[in-house]
């Protein structure tokens, strides 16, 4: 056990930080030890009444000064040159973590709140006590205990699970700046983590993440459609990361059991809109009218901040929603008369869509497109027409809701609103996002839409999420990563989309629906949402950004080291930590960049590449 110092009584301790003078020789010319910040320490003293007392912490800071009177810069040669009695103090500020009493050799969690003893000696913290020093031993005993990357001092560095899947808290947030905090390669290495924790745990908690379901959205280019995929600088350098890959006990390969959907190309077209991953696993998505009104999704087609200011409008778009509502309610009420719904435990759209399938528009009163939504908006004679006119929707407003479905129509929305298949064979699945797999990742690429219908992939995945949930089919947890959570629940504004991420932020944990948001500003997400969130972590940050409040929980000392952090290491904060830490991730093992991924061919077509293109 390696000593540093002592407890100083120049600087004043209390029960939560003391300071440490380093240990000098004889002469007080020379240190015979130093430590650096972040280093782990511990504290041995002793007190009547009490016995004896293990304090550890984490150094915080280092400051070094001149022990004596020293007025000017020649007072300082002097003491230099031994002519003036002064030396050099080094002293270190020490966060405290736990405090224990140590009784026939057992380490007892009934300590006093009170300070060390001046004097008492303090040691470097090494090996496997840094658990007990940080906590993780008691994670590690209740089987909650994740991998989230690797301290100074080579350990592994955990976070409870019990904050992440619910129990305590819910949601982690992950901020920093684009390019330097690489948010993207972090939040997939923790949902690898996760995910392989899981395999080797048991208990409850375990369990629970085995038969998670992971639903990512690939917000930039295809650059998470091959995670499935080794990534090729990884490849290159794995002799560099396979030592934390081990540390953490994480397994460095690429994600398995991941399935890939994309829009489509075009209306009416099946086939998915992707220009690299052309070779296989990839299927087109959207969503038919029973899930869209069902859902309530009709409003995500409309400029959030002109509905807002246009009254008339918004009225318009909730009497619309509320006349197809009320439609598929009296359709499926007529099935239940005739005796066409055999299964009455189907949500009322599953119910709708198999007669549409078996029978087609000519029995369902229901339009089936967004042409003939607006072709019925149109029909001065029509149902719905008339039902608008009747909530005193002027004539004016109709014919701008209808331009509005017509833009709407440009801007994308031809791909994701499908009809049903009219054919008896036909199903559901063949353009539904089949996310509801224990242990599935599910990647869902929306980078080649507009912002809009962006908007509105998230708004229907997240409230199909929430439905399912509701409905308690399953009790399993939902992670949902999204980048640039800023976009889609801002600060100020945002609609419909933002109440879908209020909802989920303050009433997910009930449902065990986890939010992963990731941004570069976390001042720029709405308060009610980033405020929500039980894990934080911080990448590398501008000083600006990092004196608001979003990053109160950082002490003076890591909104410092925020601004300073290099790629490859973020801050991690908890409750379940008495204070945040820093640490490093590896690289990771798979693809998080649409032109990074490792390709895979057969024998006969390398020949041929090399053979054509000199390969």
């Amino acid at each position: 056990m390696k000593k540093v110092g002592v407890v100083t009584g120049i600087l004043e301790s209390t029960p939560y930080e003391f300071y440490v003078r380093m240990t000098q020789n004889q002469y007080g010319d020379e240190i015979e030890s130093i430590v650096q910040i972040e280093d782990v320490v511990k504290a041995e003293y002793s007190y009547p009444n009490y016995g004896h007392i293990v304090t550890y912490g984490v150094v915080t800071d280092i400051v070094n000064r001149w022990d004596g009177n020293l007025k000017n810069g020649y007072e300082e040669e002097v003491a230099l040159q031994k002519l003036k009695p002064a030396y050099p103090v080094y002293v270190a500020k020490v966060n405290v973590t736990r405090s224990f009493v140590k009784k026939e050799g057992k380490m007892l969690d009934l300590a006093p709140e009170i300070p060390p003893v001046i004097g008492a000696d303090v040691f470097l913290v090494e090996d496997e006590e840094v658990d007990i020093a940080l906590g993780f031993d008691e994670l590690k005993q209740k089987n909650v205990a994740l991998p989230v990357g690797v301290l100074k001092n080579g350990r592994p560095a955990y976070l409870d699970l019990r904050y992440i899947l619910g129990d305590n808290g819910a949601h982690i947030n992950v901020s920093g700046q684009s390019g330097v905090a690489a948010k993207t390669s972090y939040t997939t290495f923790l949902v690898k983590s996760m995910i392989e924790t899981s395999k080797r745990g048991n208990g409850r908690h375990m369990e629970q993440l085995r038969n998670a379901r992971y639903i990512i959205f690939n917000v930039k280019g295809e650059s998470l459609m091959f995670i499935d995929r080794y990534s090729e600088e990884w490849k290159r350098d794995r002799e560099k990361w396979d030592p934390m890959y081990r540390v953490l006990g994480i397994d460095p390969t690429p994600f398995e059991n991941v399935k890939f959907y994309a829009p489509r190309r075009e209306k009416n077209k099946p086939d998915p809109d992707v220009y690299k991953r052309l070779d296989e696993g990839v299927r087109s998505y959207g969503w038919d009218v029973f899930d869209i009104v069902e859902l309530g999704l009709l409003e995500l087609m409309f400029d959030p901040e002109e509905l807002s200011e246009n009254q008339n409008l918004q009225l318009a778009v909730w009497s619309l929603q509320e006349f197809l509502q009320q439609r598929m309610e009296e359709e499926y009420q007529n099935l239940l008369q005739k005796g066409l719904i055999k299964d009455r435990e189907l949500p009322i759209s599953q119910a709708l869509r198999e007669q549409f399938v078996r029978m087609g528009n000519r029995f369902l009163r229901i339009p089936s497109s967004l042409d003939a939504l607006i072709s019925d908006l149109k029909d001065e004679e029509g149902e719905t027409r008339r039902y608008l006119q009747g909530e005193q929707i002027q004539k004016q407003t109709i014919s701008m809701l209808i331009r509005r479905l017509k833009t709407a129509q440009k801007m994308d929305f031809d791909k994701l609103w499908v009809e049903p298949p009219i054919n008896p064979h036909g199903s559901w699945n063949e353009y539904r996002i089949d996310w509801n797999h224990p242990g599935r990742v599910t990647v869902i690429d929306i980078s080649k839409l507009r912002s809009r219908a962006q908007a509105f992939v998230v708004g229907a995945v997240l409230s199909e999420v929430m439905r399912e949930k509701e409905r308690k089919v399953f009790p399993e947890p939902v992670f949902i990563f999204l980048d640039e959570l800023n976009k889609y629940a801002p600060r100020h504004g945002g609609g419909a989309l933002a109440n879908i991420f209020r909802d989920i932020a303050e009433r997910g944990r009930s449902f065990r629906v986890i939010l992963i948001g990731a941004e570069q500003t976390a001042s720029e997400v709405d308060y009610r949402v980033i405020t929500q969130a039980a894990t934080v972590i911080v990448g590398r940050q501008k000083g600006a950004e990092l004196l608001k409040p979003e990053y109160s929980h950082l002490t003076e000392h890591f909104k410092k080291k925020a601004s300073l952090l290099r790629q490859g290491e973020v801050i991690v904060d908890q409750p379940f930590l008495p204070l945040p830490l820093t640490v490093k991730f590896p690289l990771p093992a798979w693809c998080t960049r649409e032109d990074g991924w490792e390709l895979k061919v057969d024998e006969k077509t390398r020949e041929l590449l090399e053979r054509e293109f000199n390969l």
